[in-house]
């Protein structure tokens, strides 16, 4: 039996990290996630906890944290429309995001799961599912506006 004396602790604020540090000087680091996955061989998805994944990018090392507002587990993540948009599903919500810009939504959401994605405007993400048209501005938590249509068409 071997007892170890602490003397500090400390979380990375992504809560991807821990580093303790002991009344002898030493630092251990330890990474904390719950899984990893690669995406396309060009993301790396970090569930540091059941409602927070860390979206980095492999080949520029930049990094996003995807975070439910609401503390719904994150179901599934996607990369979309040209590597750029982000788009995760919890239960009850959807989450969207320009990784470019690091602008982060999530909309209350009872998806069907055949939804249609189309990010031709730069700012917003227009979302086609049973017939209903939702727009969502990256970076606000509530849609612009829904319609009822039966045809889509972002040109």
């Amino acid at each position: 039996y071997q007892r170890r004396v602490h003397g500090a602790l400390s979380w990375k604020a992504d809560g991807s990290r821990l580093a303790v540090g002991s009344l002898c000087g030493a630092l251990e680091l330890y990474d904390c996630c719950l899984r990893k996955t690669t995406y396309r061989g060009k993301f790396e998805f970090n569930y540091v906890g059941p409602s927070q994944v860390i979206v980095k990018q492999i080949s520029t090392g930049t990094r996003v944290v995807l975070k439910s507002h609401y503390n719904y587990e994150i179901t599934k993540v996607n990369i979309l429309g040209n590597d750029q948009y982000l788009v995760a599903h919890t239960t009850d919500t959807l989450l969207l995001g320009d990784l470019q810009s690091c602008k982060l939504s999530e909309i209350a959401w009872r998806g069907s799961g055949s939804e249609k994605f189309y990010f031709e405007i730069p700012a917003v993400c227009m979302i086609f599912n049973a017939g209903e048209l939702t727009l969502v501005e990256y970076g606000d938590h509530d849609p612009l506006g829904s319609v009822r249509t039966e045809h889509m068409n972002p040109h």
